[in-house]
């Protein structure tokens, strides 16, 4: 829809997503997801699916700017009631800007209410717009998405796996789905060691922006 030019030329973009993890109480069994040194927190989770997104739909991301927060420093282990130190931020606010002029923000946010947790992604154009949205607790990464515009657009493909728990793996399937058919046609679409150096790359730009409080450009 954006690449044929049915909504116009794309303008800017705002993204909102949220997730129930790296709240103020956590189990045990993820109180590594609190050190820097795990690697595995909201920006690198939560926002690394998010920018992915963003790429996939309108251009690679050419700068960021960005601020970053801890809102609970101290976390309660839920089994034990103990308190964990947080050294991982758990909110992530990025203003940028991709390869084909289009502005976005994305409010990137954990510790949500399961029944409040809420994932869009507006795209505005010079004629027209459209909007995924999913309500998974988990974020854009682990559920179904809802496409909505004022154009007319065909269904997309069912999904793989689909419904429940199941949402889950539906990224999962549809990665070993691509594959499959890039075997079968000799074809390498499916994102690949290449692909996520890319994105480690992008999410290490918002975490120095963010750190140095300047904005930062990204070359291939």
């Amino acid at each position: 829809m954006v690449s044929s030019g049915r909504i116009g030329r794309p303008l800017n973009a705002r993204i909102v997503a949220q997730t129930l993890a790296h709240g103020p109480e956590i189990p045990i069994s993820y109180d590594y997801c609190n050190r820097l040194s795990s690697g595995v927190n909201t920006l690198t989770i939560v926002g690394g699916h998010t920018l992915d997104v963003v790429e996939a739909v309108l251009a690679p991301i050419s700068e960021v700017d960005a601020r970053t927060e801890i809102r609970w420093p101290k976390v309660k282990l839920i089994e034990t009631g103990e308190e964990s130190v947080r050294e991982a931020a758990d909110w992530v606010g990025v203003l940028g800007k991709t390869r084909s002029g289009v502005v976005f923000t994305a409010d990137i946010e954990a510790g949500v209410q399961p029944e409040k947790a809420h994932f869009s992604f507006e795209v505005r154009g010079s004629e027209g717009w459209l909007s995924l949205t999913s309500t998974h607790p988990y974020g854009v990464q682990a559920g179904d998405l809802t496409l909505t515009s004022n154009v007319a657009f065909a269904p997309p493909e069912e999904a793989v796996a689909s419904g429940g728990f199941m949402g889950a793996a539906i990224n999962v399937g549809e990665l070993y789905a691509h594959l499959v058919r890039d075997m079968h046609a000799g074809a390498h679409t499916t994102p690949g060691f290449e692909h996520a150096v890319h994105n480690a790359h992008l999410i290490e730009a918002v975490r120095r922006a963010a750190e140095r409080g300047e904005r930062q450009h990204l070359t291939d």
